[in-house]
């Protein structure tokens, strides 16, 4: 069982990368087609991923927190999907939601009821990455896994998927082609000072180029190396944008989506 305290030290790295603010109370529109997204996993009406959460914290938490829309909210959760849909897309001007709408679902999601709930739903895949990272930790022969660890696996989880392959041997392989661990960092500091600005998050990298060079923990270096090579994996144009996610919490600080992120005290 994952340790509620690991649980949400996760939830809020994995939220903060995704929204600005608490990221319990991230709230975004209908920008990808999904109606309405909400909370630190952005759990949204289009997948029926939202509904269940919000039908979990209950009736009378929604209306406590939501006097205005939380009965119209309440519906869009327990109708169809196509009549849920309509109604919080009929709180949008575009896909950006009415400010008055925001306010109310923001300190809904900050209540206690529906972080709970977010918790919960968290769960499976908490229980993927901790076993992954119990795995990772056990290769490098520094078992059981530590906080970061286990952060950094959650975040790979539900935005990634897993390794693809790649591992402490790929690690150790990359490190001695380059001479040492500083020396790989160094070259992937080279490289993440190249990203084509046509890519995503080409200013973050070209900012962690310079923040990440001599400054990775020693302890954590091979997490860091793990991160490029996992980010290699990825499409070309994201690439970058996974390194700098991961590579921030290897690292424990980082520049992702424009905010410069450090997570010292969270690990």
């Amino acid at each position: 069982m994952v340790d509620d305290a690991w649980l949400a030290a996760a939830l809020e790295t994995t939220g903060d990368f995704e929204t600005s603010g608490n990221p319990w109370a991230g709230v975004t529109g209908d920008f990808d087609g999904m109606g309405l997204s909400c909370g630190v996993l952005q759990w949204n009406i289009g997948s029926s991923s939202l509904q269940p959460l919000v039908i979990g914290a209950g009736r009378d938490a929604v209306m406590a927190t939501m006097p205005k829309f939380g009965a119209a909210f309440w519906q869009a959760c327990n109708g169809t999907k196509a009549a849920g849909m309509a109604i919080v897309r009929g709180w949008q001007m575009g896909a950006r939601l009415k400010p008055e709408v925001k306010a109310e679902l923001v300190f809904f999601l900050a209540g206690s009821a529906m972080v709970a709930q977010q918790m919960r739903a968290a769960g499976a895949v908490a229980r993927r990455a901790d076993k992954a990272a119990g795995q990772w930790a056990a290769s490098r022969g520094t078992a059981p896994q530590a906080k970061r660890d286990f952060c950094w696996f959650f975040d790979l989880v539900t935005q990634n998927g897993g390794l693809k392959g790649v591992g402490l041997k790929e690690v150790n392989a990359f490190t001695a082609a380059a001479g040492n661990a500083e020396k790989a960092i160094g070259r992937i500091c080279d490289h993440m000072a190249t990203i084509p600005a046509a890519h995503a998050g080409f200013k973050d990298c070209w900012r962690n180029a310079t923040l990440w060079r001599g400054t990775v923990p020693k302890e954590w270096r091979d997490l860091f190396i793990l991160s490029f090579l996992r980010a290699q994996k990825s499409k070309p144009e994201f690439a970058g944008l996974v390194m700098n996610r991961k590579g921030a919490i290897a690292a424990g600080q980082g520049w992702v989506n424009g905010e410069q992120m450090n997570f010292e005290g969270r690990f």
